[in-house]
């Protein structure tokens, strides 16, 4: 069976298991198993160097994510991509190394410019001040991150700050989209585009969006959105895509 580059293999069940949902996903969602597609458990197992139990395992966690139908007599199929999980944050991460990296790119920054304004309004209004201090320090980590040019530390602080905010927007179902945001954000190390110029500038307009905040100033949605497009403009030009969005720094309705 073919499928979607090589993975190298350890010992032990558990990175066993965690390697062979990689590798079969990540075909599934390349496009190298296209739907309807039959999988052998027999042959992934000898394929990969893995025991039945484990390729039962993987294939239960694959049909979490939708990519996977099992029934009997007619054994694991590749499912339809309509019933894919595609919120899920390996799905998501599987697109971003494909050839639909950039439409996923698109789709995860049109969630956050939909979602992340919202949520920092819902904040500004509401009594959670004492976490102000918490949002700077995360900034202050990422100021220094960049200095240092530490790539992993900086987008890990990014990826604190951002779901920060939605669970201090206390919407429920924002809070349950955090992984979904913060998948988003690593795009950064995802797609490997370094520390510059335009990222110190974002970092200045996070902590405009935080002051906003403190101060229950309106302007805090349209603060929110800047930050969001220049972070997809970073992303589109790491794919050396420019894309159709407005010059960095503005917005649609500067």
């Amino acid at each position: 069976m073919t499928v979607a580059g090589e993975v190298s293999f350890g010992v032990g069940g558990t990175r066993l298991h965690d390697q062979t949902v990689e590798y079969l996903g990540r075909s599934i969602v390349q496009g190298v198993l296209p739907p309807g597609s039959s999988i052998n458990p027999e042959k992934l197992g000898e394929h990969l160097g893995a025991s039945r139990s484990v390729v039962r395992e993987a294939f239960r966690a694959l049909e979490a994510k939708g990519l996977v139908t099992a029934r009997p007599k007619v054994g694991t199929r590749v499912a339809d991509e309509s019933r894919w999980d595609y919120l899920d944050p390996q799905v998501i991460t599987w697109r971003l190394q494909g050839d639909e990296r950039l439409d996923q790119v698109e789709e995860l920054y049109s969630t956050r410019l939909a979602i992340e304004p919202v949520a920092a309004r819902l904040v500004s209004l509401s009594s959670e001040t004492s976490a102000i201090g918490g949002l700077s320090a995360i900034l202050d980590r990422m100021q220094a991150a960049f200095e240092s040019r530490d790539i992993h530390a900086f987008t890990e602080a990014d990826v604190e700050f951002h779901t920060t905010l939605l669970a201090l927007s206390g919407n429920r179902m924002f809070q349950r989209l955090q992984s979904v945001i913060a998948t988003a954000v690593r795009t950064r190390e995802t797609l490997v585009f370094p520390l510059v110029e335009e990222t110190l500038h974002g970092l200045e307009v996070h902590r405009r969006l935080v002051a906003e905040i403190a101060n229950g100033d309106p302007s805090v949605e349209q603060t929110s959105r800047t930050l969001i497009v220049n972070a997809q403009r970073e992303a589109e030009v790491a794919l050396g895509h420019w894309g159709t969005l407005p010059p960095a720094h503005t917005t649609a309705t500067d």
